[in-house]
């Protein structure tokens, strides 16, 4: 099995160990745990949360969408 050494934070490293002393385990027990999980997780977000960093970037193509006139009666109750 290969070596891996990292940095991590203060508060994450005592978090680290303190869980490995509750679940009686070694701390490269519990990250190799984490990173199979990470690597075996299947993508649960929405399509709508993914394409997140798209939304705004690209034009309708009206440029006057916002205008009175396209907006008249927006909002209002319509007879059936």
């Amino acid at each position: 099995m290969q070596t891996l050494t990292l940095k991590m934070p203060p508060e994450l490293s005592g978090w680290l160990e303190k869980r490995a002393r509750e679940l009686n385990r070694s701390k490269s027990d519990i990250a190799r745990e984490a990173l199979l999980a990470q690597r075996n997780r299947k993508n649960t977000e929405s399509a709508a949360a993914r394409a997140g960093d798209l939304v705004g970037k690209f034009a309708s193509g009206k440029k006057d969408s916002g205008h009175k006139r396209h907006l008249k009666g927006f909002g209002s109750c319509r007879p059936i």
